[in-house]
């Protein structure tokens, strides 16, 4: 478990510099000694370019929260940044400004794969063992069995929901160095698909008990 946490940890800071590290412009321009027109035929040029959008992105949200705060004029005048600073990025690299708006809400595939295997297993690990009190406590003759089956499927799938949810959350704080993520939240795959989520935990916690189930009536002594 812990070198499944280490590896999450380790992709979540694969690239080395995060959005939050690039300082807030005062006049929403996009600054880069990188010139060159990116070829997205490339995967380093593809990534280079979420990189870019997603950091201009995360400089306009800082600026509106720093000057404008909780007041009518924050969307607009962060909307109006942020126009600047994709369009700064567009003509730094020769592309254009909505693919730029485009890349900015595309997500790492790997660090979200990595965060859905590491709660996955957790998850897993958690319901074979609740999987097996229930039979410590029940057969699978007894009425008793199901009903709690059921019950502890419900209940340890949307803990293990809200877990993930907070976890991804805070996986997402780190990846960009920021504190505000804002309506970007809204964006992690946990919170997008959590009615799917939740069905597969439940669907996780059946079969970790018929396999707590088996091994017990194979190995009666050991269980």
């Amino acid at each position: 478990m812990k070198r499944l946490l280490l590896l999450t940890i380790t992709i979540t800071f694969t690239a080395c510099a995060r959005p939050g590290d690039y300082p807030i412009s005062s006049n929403c321009a996009w600054i880069e000694d990188d010139h060159r027109t990116l070829n997205l035929e490339t995967i380093a040029d593809r990534r280079h370019l979420r990189h870019d959008a997603e950091t201009a992105e995360d400089v306009a949200i800082r600026w509106a929260d720093r000057h404008f705060g909780l007041t009518p004029a924050y969307e607009p005048r962060r909307d109006q940044c942020m126009a600047a600073l994709f369009d700064g990025v567009a003509r730094q690299h020769g592309v254009d400004v909505a693919l730029v708006r485009q890349y900015s809400s595309q997500r790492d595939i790997v660090v979200d794969s990595a965060v859905f295997l590491t709660f996955s297993i957790l998850f897993s690990f958690a319901a074979y063992i609740f999987a097996g009190r229930i039979l410590k406590k029940f057969t699978p003759d007894e009425p008793g069995f199901w009903i709690m089956t059921v019950t502890m499927a419900i209940g340890v799938s949307l803990v293990g929901l809200m877990i993930s949810m907070l976890g991804s959350i805070v996986v997402e704080g780190v990846r960009l160095n920021s504190g505000h993520l804002s309506y970007r939240m809204s964006r992690i795959p946990f919170r997008q698909h959590w009615g799917v989520l939740f069905l597969c935990g439940t669907v996780i916690f059946a079969l970790a008990t018929l396999l707590r189930t088996r091994v017990k009536r194979q190995f009666p002594i050991r269980t």
